[in-house]
């Protein structure tokens, strides 16, 4: 992380839980959106908290904080990993930290959905912008490769998913390139069999672009 970006590993984990006070939410996920190195961070974090906060909540109640414990060890994790170089939104966790996920998720009794292969979704806009995603099924969610163009840019964007209700769950933030378009791999801990869209909203604003899952 750098050296002016405000935001603590430490404050990530609660930050994601819906822990922290309304106004330090909001500071943090200011300086998640303005720093690449948080914004990576949290993508690799979301699904191994969530999954662990989900594991088994019934429908109608509210998701439970993750094990203090396991928390700390995600968080640990974390720590550990700045000394090495960053990894960027497509890369995945190593094996070390691929055996603590199999170990958290396990002690957590999360059942994990086989991996599935992608299929494309092409997404539309009355902006003019376009593109596509295909949506991958994974045992911890949904993995998004996105490509997009026509977007404006230095204008922050977001990633999502929604189910058969319009509930969403971001799938990540970014910025386009100078000519508007961006290829990125992206999370969701939503599972996939439970997204009915997918789409890409300016940070702020209005939906740009929209895709149907149930096609």
């Amino acid at each position: 992380m750098r050296h002016e970006c405000p935001v603590r590993a430490e404050d990530l984990g609660p930050y994601l839980l819906g822990q922290l006070p309304p106004v330090e939410a909001a500071a943090v996920a200011e300086a998640v959106d303005a720093c690449a190195s948080c914004t990576a961070e949290v993508a690799r974090l979301r699904p191994v908290v969530q999954a662990l906060a989900l594991g088994n909540a019934p429908p109608d109640e509210a998701v439970p904080a993750a094990p203090t414990a396991a928390l700390e060890r995600v968080l640990a994790s974390v720590r550990e990993e700045r000394s090495s170089s960053r990894r960027r939104l497509r890369r995945r966790v190593g094996l070390a930290a691929a055996a603590v996920l199999v170990v958290l998720a396990t002690a957590a009794g999360v059942a994990l959905l086989p991996d599935e292969d992608g299929r494309q979704v092409p997404l539309v806009s009355t902006t003019g912008a376009d593109g596509s995603v295909e949506v991958s099924s994974r045992g911890w969610g949904t993995a998004l490769d996105l490509k997009v163009h026509g977007l404006t840019p230095g204008t922050s964007y977001g990633a999502w998913l929604a189910d058969g209700s319009g509930d969403r769950v971001p799938a990540g933030s970014f910025r386009p390139g100078t000519d508007g378009s961006a290829h990125l791999d992206l999370s969701a801990s939503m599972s996939l069999q439970d997204a009915s869209a997918v789409g890409v909203t300016e940070i702020g604003g209005d939906d740009i672009l929209t895709g149907d899952l149930r096609e």
